[in-house]
């Protein structure tokens, strides 16, 4: 079972805490994630079956819509992992007095709800993003604790801060040392990345 933190994050990046102080929600597209993931972090720490329907989000795509409704663990992810209620884009900052791993954890949560590996030019490449400066510059500072040197912009026509792994050396170091706890980006991330390995066990 994954850490509470990796549900912390996957909460921060791809849900909300519901103005009503009551509701926990996630929202996400793909369902092998949420049935081998979310579900079960949700019943563990929860200890309650989330409701679960099928949503229209705009732009023509449907997602899955995870409802679960305990005032007293929403109130705890929101001071634990400083997640805001309501409304969050833009006013969510890094979570305080967490160890390394509970950072790390929270990172990989972030990760398999709202980041992407996808590759460029031919190259893996994992992002991240946020309207908030603070939580992806405090990713950064993770990352570079773990030997990994992302690159982080400001994408002004989203009006986002994107992080960007993608030197050779950190796609690696970040596939060795940080698993991602979301199925499909993680077999994708093993995918792009074999070539390499492959070549290291030829030569």
């Amino acid at each position: 079972m994954e850490s509470l933190s990796v549900l912390g994050g996957i909460i921060g990046s791809d849900g909300h805490l519901s103005k009503d102080n009551s509701t926990v929600c996630v929202i996400n597209k793909d369902l092998e994630f949420i049935d081998s993931v979310v579900i079960p972090l949700i019943q563990h720490y929860v200890g309650k079956e989330p409701k679960i329907r099928f949503i229209n989000s705009g732009f023509g795509s449907k997602k899955y819509l995870l409802r679960v409704c305990n005032s007293k663990f929403l109130r705890s992810v929101s001071q634990v992992y400083n997640i805001p209620i309501g409304r969050k884009s833009s006013s969510i900052e890094p979570p305080r007095n967490l160890t390394n791993k509970e950072n790390i954890d929270f990172l990989r949560g972030w990760i398999a709800g709202d980041g992407s590996v996808t590759t460029e030019k031919g190259r893996p490449k994992i992002e991240i993003w946020s309207k908030s400066k603070e939580i992806i510059y405090h990713f950064e500072k993770i990352l570079r604790t773990e030997g990994i040197c992302p690159y982080v912009y400001f994408e002004k026509n989203k009006k986002e801060y994107i992080l960007r792994i993608s030197r050779k050396e950190d796609v690696i170091k970040f596939y060795k040392t940080i698993k991602i706890p979301h199925p499909k980006k993680q077999r994708t991330l093993e995918n792009l990345t074999s070539s390499w390995f492959s070549r290291i066990r030829t030569v």
